[in-house]
């Protein structure tokens, strides 16, 4: 919808093409760095749950010992040297639990690879729509800058024919130095949101919502379904949190003892006027399990298991409230844009019968100063309530599941 006033339009731009809002989504996807960093995450869960099918739990190690007496100073020509080599074995179940637990991992990072993906779409979002509203605020102001200057050179004109005072001028002067005042400030806020979403994308962006709206067919298929808080991403990603800790806390159970070593060994020794002798053995090593370092570690998983627990139950809900949220912000907004639009047409209207009766000296300069800026703040309301109103739709169709 566009407003004018004075021949300055509103609305959106329409010689400059914008960017979709598909498009810089997926830019800032691709320029998001969390998403290297989950697809490290997942590949090394992978690595992870290829090496837990080894025969071991653990690399070979190598224990040698050589014994002389010529170090004591009584030189009998006793030697013994001693080599062997070991590796540590599975506890019963140990193995496949560890895979589990690698497996439950890199599940984990491809959900909140979603995750990541659902926040830069939001971000993303909120970006566009502060682009968008900085530059409606400094079009309104660029509008009701031009109506200023008009009715300053009125003022100038009328106080060269004696017809003007002073204060009238300096009155109008004054609020033309107030709003390019906040003309500059607008321009900077145009700038720094504009920097925020080239950061973003990775490179100059357009900002453009105009395609959504009610009838987007995105809003329409995503409304069309049932909603379940199930689909949403960080319930499935709190979901995968409870998998992960459900597998530790097997792995924990099955890892009651410090793993058995099981080796071979090669003994040379002899003496003096003796054969020597050597011999081959084998060798087994075996902790016996203690309390003292197995129920700490089963305690720490089942607290680890609990916090879990509560962290999806408390995402399911936190879940459902932003839904409710969001729909009910849906539903303000597309009221109020009703309201703002019809009340920004009759402030401007309202504006602009106000500086033609302050021509005919029917009404006070201050007056028709006031009505022009009622009719740039209904203008930013306005804006306000159409970009707050599309926001809410994408956001809407986040919510539910979908990325645009």
């Amino acid at each position: 919808m566009a407003l004018v006033s004075g021949g300055v339009a509103t609305a959106d731009d329409t010689t400059a093409i914008p960017a979709t809002l598909h498009d810089v989504i997926a830019a800032a996807w691709t320029n998001d760095p969390a998403q290297n960093d989950l697809a490290t995450q997942e590949a090394g869960a992978k690595k992870r749950q290829r090496a837990a099918k080894s025969w071991f739990a653990g690399g070979p190690s190598v224990d040698a010992q050589y014994y002389d007496d010529r170090p004591s100073g009584r030189n009998y020509a006793y030697r013994t040297t001693q080599v062997g080599l070991s590796v540590p074995l599975w506890l019963p179940g140990q193995g496949t639990a560890t895979e589990h637990v690698a497996e439950a991992d890199a599940q984990a990072a491809v959900v909140q690879k979603d995750v990541a993906h659902m926040a830069v779409a939001i971000r993303a979002t909120d970006a566009i729509g502060a682009v968008l509203l900085a530059e409606r605020r400094r079009s309104a102001m660029d509008s009701t800058l031009a109506a200023l200057r008009r009715m300053a050179r009125a003022v100038r004109a009328s106080s060269h024919a004696g017809e003007s005072t002073s204060a009238e001028q300096q009155a109008v002067d004054a609020r033309i130095a107030l709003s390019e005042s906040d003309r500059n400030a607008i321009d900077e806020e145009v700038e720094a949101g504009q920097a925020n979403l080239d950061i973003l994308t990775g490179h100059p962006t357009k900002a453009g919502l105009s395609e959504i709206d009610t009838h987007w067919p995105l809003f329409l298929r995503a409304t069309a379904r049932p909603w379940s808080e199930a689909n949403d991403p960080r319930v499935r990603a709190a979901h995968q949190s409870v998998t992960v800790a459900t597998e530790q806390d097997h792995l924990a159970a099955h890892s009651y003892m410090p793993n058995p070593e099981i080796g071979v060994g090669v003994i040379n020794q002899g003496q003096y006027g003796s054969p020597w002798d050597t011999q081959v053995g084998v060798s087994l090593r075996m902790p016996i399990p203690s309390d003292v370092t197995s129920v700490p570690v089963r305690t720490a998983a089942q607290s680890a298991l609990s916090t879990a627990i509560r962290q999806e139950i408390a995402t399911q809900r936190t879940v459902r409230a932003e839904m409710a949220r969001v729909q009910a912000h849906l539903k303000n907004t597309s009221a109020s844009i009703v309201s703002t639009a019809q009340a920004a047409h009759e402030m401007l209207v309202r504006a602009d019968a106000m500086e033609r009766s302050w021509r005919s000296g029917e009404t006070s300069l201050i007056e028709a100063l006031r009505a022009r800026m009622d009719a740039y703040n209904a203008l930013l309301t306005f804006s306000q309530a159409e970009i707050d109103h599309r926001i809410a739709i994408v956001r809407t169709v986040i919510a539910l599941g979908y990325i645009p």
